[in-house]
C-alpha cells in the first residue's frame, strides 16, 4: 500500500509542476485521474471526508463525464479587489479544496491583520485527501483573503495579500 501511495504522490507532484491539462494513469487495480478544470461552484466538504452523494470533487472523471470541458486550462481567478501596491500574493500551489484551518471547528490559520513569518502555513489546499500546507514565503501583514473555507481553487489563483515587512526579503 505505501508504494502506491508514494506512486500517487509522484504522479501528483509532476502533475503540479507541470502545463499539463491533464492525466489518466491506471496501474494494476489503482487509477489516478487528474485534470484542470474550470469548476467553481464545489460544495463545501471536511478535509479528508468524500464529497456528498451525487457530486465530485472538482477536477474529477465525473466533470468529464458532465459534460464540462475537463482538458481546456482556464487563467487563474483573478481577486475582486487588486492586492495593495507592493503586496506579495500567495497563490494556490495547485487545484484543490481551500482550507483555513487545520480541521473543522478551529481557528483560521491566519487572518486580516495577523502578523506571519515567511515560514508560517497559511492555509492547506487538499488535493485527493492529500494536504499541501501552504506557506506566507514572506514575513509581514496579512491584508487581504481571497477565498472561502471549502471552495474550489485554480493552481496559481491568490489566496492572501501580505505586505511586507521591512526586514523581509
Amino acid at each position: 500500500m505505501s508504494s502506491s501511495r508514494d506512486a500517487i504522490r509522484r504522479v501528483l507532484e509532476a502533475f503540479e509542476r507541470s502545463d499539463w491539462s491533464e492525466i489518466d494513469v491506471r496501474s494494476g487495480s489503482v487509477r489516478v485521474h487528474l485534470s484542470v478544470s474550470a469548476t467553481t461552484g464545489s460544495p463545501a466538504m471536511t478535509p479528508g471526508q468524500p464529497p456528498p452523494a451525487g457530486t465530485a470533487p472538482a477536477g474529477s472523471a465525473a466533470d468529464a463525464d458532465a459534460g464540462t470541458d475537463a482538458g481546456a486550462h482556464q487563467p487563474a481567478t483573478e481577486p475582486a479587489n487588486p492586492p495593495p501596491t507592493g503586496a506579495h500574493v500567495v497563490v494556490s500551489p495547485s487545484p484543490g479544496i481551500f482550507w483555513r484551518s487545520p480541521e473543522p471547528g478551529r481557528p483560521p490559520f491566519v487572518d486580516i491583520g495577523h502578523s506571519v513569518e515567511a515560514s508560517a502555513t497559511v492555509c492547506i489546499v487538499e488535493v485527493m485527501k492529500l494536504m499541501n500546507h501552504v506557506k506566507a514565503s514572506v514575513g509581514g501583514e496579512v491584508v487581504a483573503v481571497y477565498c472561502e473555507n471549502g471552495v474550489a481553487v485554480q493552481k496559481d489563483q491568490a489566496l492572501f495579500a501580505i505586505i511586507p515587512s521591512e526586514s523581509s526579503p
